[in-house]
C-alpha cells in the first residue's frame, strides 16, 4: 500500500513539473496555465506527455472493439476446434 502511495505522489510532482514548464515555454496558446490543463484533461486515463492523453472515451471504445473481436475470433475458434476433435474421435472409432 504505501509503494502505491508512493507512486501516485511521484506522479503528480511529474504531472506538475511538466505542467509548469508547459506553461512558462510559453507554448499552447501563449501561457496556458496548470488550471487551464487541469480542466482541458477531465476524464484523462494515461498521460503520455503533456497536452496529449487517451481519453477515458476512447480507451472504453478500443477496449469495446477488442472484446468483440475476442468474442468473434472464440467463436470461430471454438468451431474450428470442434471439427477437428470430432474429425479425430472419428478416426479412432474407425481404427
Amino acid at each position: 500500500m504505501e509503494g502505491l502511495q508512493k507512486l501516485i505522489s511521484k506522479a503528480s510532482k511529474e504531472y506538475e513539473s511538466a505542467s509548469r514548464s508547459l506553461s512558462e515555454s510559453g507554448r499552447g496558446g501563449g501561457g496556458v496555465g496548470v488550471s487551464a490543463l487541469s480542466s482541458e484533461q477531465s476524464g484523462v486515463l494515461v498521460a503520455r506527455v503533456p497536452r496529449q492523453a487517451v481519453s477515458l472515451w476512447t480507451c472504453s471504445k478500443l477496449c469495446a472493439v477488442v472484446f468483440v473481436a475476442g468474442v468473434v475470433v472464440g467463436y470461430t475458434l471454438k468451431k474450428r476446434v470442434r471439427r477437428w476433435a470430432s474429425k479425430l474421435l472419428r478416426r479412432l472409432k474407425d481404427d
